[in-house]
């Protein structure tokens, strides 16, 4: 499937409403065609499953040229789908990738997947802990997040520095009205991103994450507290 039919297809099925609706959600930071999360699983399933096909690099570097919030949607899932291709050399392209049209949808789906690779391959877990400390606060955050969903295998360890490497963000309750407030979305979206991780954790772990909060409280947001113990009793 090339990126010509790609674009096609999503003309074809666009909606005017729901693109106008998605767009607002999302800050008017991108415009949106409006096609559902459901519907573009079946419309490209082609693409998806043709998982031992070379990845197309120049398709992924196209999709994410393009203008509409949804070509980069299609992006991120056609690289989960090729997960098992990618590797520690892969890290430095995915990277690139997350640097450009930042927000949180398109590098939370890149977590997942920075992730995976990480998982399979002990020597990444420096890279995390590099990231962990980048200027740019969306690499942070998939340094944050790619254990996310690890449950039992999840490092302690590389969490615990991780985390602490990413204390001391002046708390603020909510990113910009317009997404371009970088100081004040750096804030929110780290210090949203500690409490989520720990939460998820909490499902697991529910003991360390408690005593983590407790040993850490006084260098901890309060948003960050509030979310890792939202189910702790």
């Amino acid at each position: 499937m090339t990126l010509q039919q790609i674009k096609e297809i999503f003309e074809k099925h666009a909606n005017i409403e729901l693109g106008l609706r998605d767009t607002k959600y999302m800050r008017n930071l991108f415009p949106h065609y409006g096609v559902r999360a459901s519907d573009r699983d079946k419309l490209f399933k082609p693409l998806f499953d043709a998982k031992d096909n070379p990845i197309d690099w120049g398709l992924v570097q196209g999709l994410w040229d393009e203008p509409m919030r949804e070509m980069q949607y299609i992006a991120v899932w056609y690289l989960w789908c090729k997960r098992a291709q990618l590797t520690k050399a892969d890290l430095t392209t995915l990277r690139k990738f997350a640097q450009v049209k930042s927000w949180w949808d398109t590098i939370d789906g890149l977590c997942v997947t920075v992730g995976n690779i990480v998982s399979r391959d002990e020597s990444t877990k420096q890279i995390m802990l590099d990231w962990s400390t980048d200027e740019n606060y969306w690499i942070r955050r998939i340094a944050l997040q790619h254990q996310l969903y690890f449950k039992a295998k999840t490092d302690t360890e590389l969490l615990s520095q991780i985390i602490k490497n990413n204390f001391g963000e002046k708390e603020r309750s909510n990113p910009s009205a317009d997404g371009k407030n970088q100081e004040q979305n750096r804030a929110f979206f780290i210090n949203k991103s500690i409490g989520w991780v720990l939460r998820e954790f909490a499902k697991t772990n529910p003991d360390w994450v408690r005593n983590f909060v407790l040993e850490n409280k006084d260098s901890m947001a309060k948003l960050s507290i509030r979310e890792a113990t939202k189910h702790l009793k």
